[in-house]
């Protein structure tokens, strides 16, 4: 059965917009208006992440870095306020696992810091998306090469060969087309044949100073000057490459050690590398992508990354108690901050302390270019070949007709 309800035409329609208490907002408070403690590991290292300091004298608390900033930026681009206190928790003889098991046990709401997202920590809390890069990479060490003949290594020999033998069959042919019309091509034998040499080498840097009178030898030129463009621009960017990146000394890691020990600070990773494996230290250490780029802040001179070698690893989250309202609204939080770009510039502030962002080496980038083979460019030596041989059929074809008319007057 129906019910009809009837309202009263006589109260007033103007009422005032209720304001909720807490941030003096209109709008429905999702927070459960209770203080919420969060738990804060307490780092010897990598404070960029997590910084905890207690002034001794005044018994104030000062917690920030990465983890904490973005924590708070999250938090305060939600819609409702949320009353919340960090508390401080000695790392030192626990596990990230015991700090999850904390949120477990109900002794924090949350925990802010490096922590892991993984299957197992999630059967016990929830946490938020990922606000940390995904994966793990590995530092290894850099060498400059000090190699005197590096200059060579660009072209390999059957290039440099091919190359130049045909510097000197162009300046032949050209020889041969122009001798017999234009000055500049005669005179004495040796300078004759140094004409050869000098004009085809000009063009390696279009210096070229003679004037050509033939077509067909302007023709060859064009297409040869194409050809050595191509050439010198391959080998400029390779010997670039050979002489920047750094070749890292993957034969070293052969039978050494690697850095699957805990270490705690960036000077810790340093001091080990340094080592070797050889004296006490390790030949290459396996971290989360965080952890690597601040040392590599610090210490891109002497190390690189390569990586992401495993990217299973979900990266870095924030931890909640079950059913918690605060993990999808801080999630989505996180993915706006990522999609406006803030979460990148609070990467950069924290992580990169002002260095260059190209000293971070990803994908893999600092594995040795390749030198250049004559299969690179087998192509342009057959165009240029063929565009010198037609010229030279069509002169020799010219000049015969013109004998032969000679003969016949």
């Amino acid at each position: 059965m129906n019910s009809l309800v009837k309202i009263d035409s006589s109260l007033p329609n103007d009422l005032e917009t209720i304001i909720w208490p807490g941030g003096g907002s209109a709008a429905i408070p999702r927070g459960s208006g209770k203080m919420i403690r969060i738990g804060v590991p307490v780092k010897s290292g990598f404070r960029e992440l997590v910084n905890v300091v207690h002034d001794s004298q005044t018994n104030a608390m000062t917690i920030d870095g990465f983890c904490i900033d973005v924590f708070k930026t999250a938090l305060d681009s939600l819609t409702y306020e949320v009353a919340y206190e960090f508390v401080p928790i000695d790392n030192a003889n626990r596990s990230y696992n015991d700090l999850v098991y904390q949120v477990y046990l109900q002794k924090f709401d949350a925990v802010v810091g490096d922590t892991t997202i993984t299957a197992n920590r999630s059967l016990y809390v929830d946490f938020t998306l990922p606000y940390t890069n995904m994966g793990i990479g590995m530092i290894v060490p850099t060498e400059q090469s000090n190699n005197m003949w590096i200059f060579l290594k660009p072209l390999k020999a059957d290039l440099w060969l091919t190359t130049t033998a045909f510097f000197v069959l162009t300046g032949f042919i050209i020889w041969i087309i122009e001798h017999p019309i234009n000055d500049e091509f005669q005179g004495s034998r040796a300078e004759q044949i140094g004409m050869i040499f000098w004009y085809s080498f000009s063009t390696l840097v279009f210096a070229q100073r003679e004037k050509l009178l033939s077509n067909l030898s302007k023709f060859i030129v064009i297409v040869w000057v194409f050809v050595v463009l191509i050439l010198s621009s391959s080998y400029t960017a390779t010997l670039s490459s050979m002489l920047t990146v750094q070749q890292i000394q993957l034969a070293g890691l052969k039978d050494s050690y690697i850095g699957l020990k805990r270490y705690e600070s960036v000077e810790e990773y340093a001091n080990a590398l340094s080592k070797g494996s050889k004296n006490g230290g390790v030949s290459a250490i396996i971290d989360e992508i965080p952890y690597i780029k601040i040392f590599l802040a610090k210490h891109s001179a002497h190390y690189t990354m390569i990586g992401p070698i495993y990217p299973g690893f979900s990266g870095f989250g924030f931890v909640f108690q079950r059913g918690s309202p605060l993990v999808n609204d801080i999630s989505r939080a996180i993915a706006r901050l990522r999609e406006d770009g803030a979460l990148k510039k609070m990467e950069d502030k924290w992580f990169n302390s002002g260095h260059d962002q190209s000293s971070f080496m990803y994908e893999d980038s600092a594995s040795n270019p390749s030198s250049l083979s004559l299969k690179n460019f087998g192509g342009l030596f057959l165009i240029t070949g063929i565009s010198s041989t037609f010229a030279l059929v069509i002169f020799f074809i010219v000049k015969f007709y013109n004998k032969l008319d000679t003969e016949i007057l």
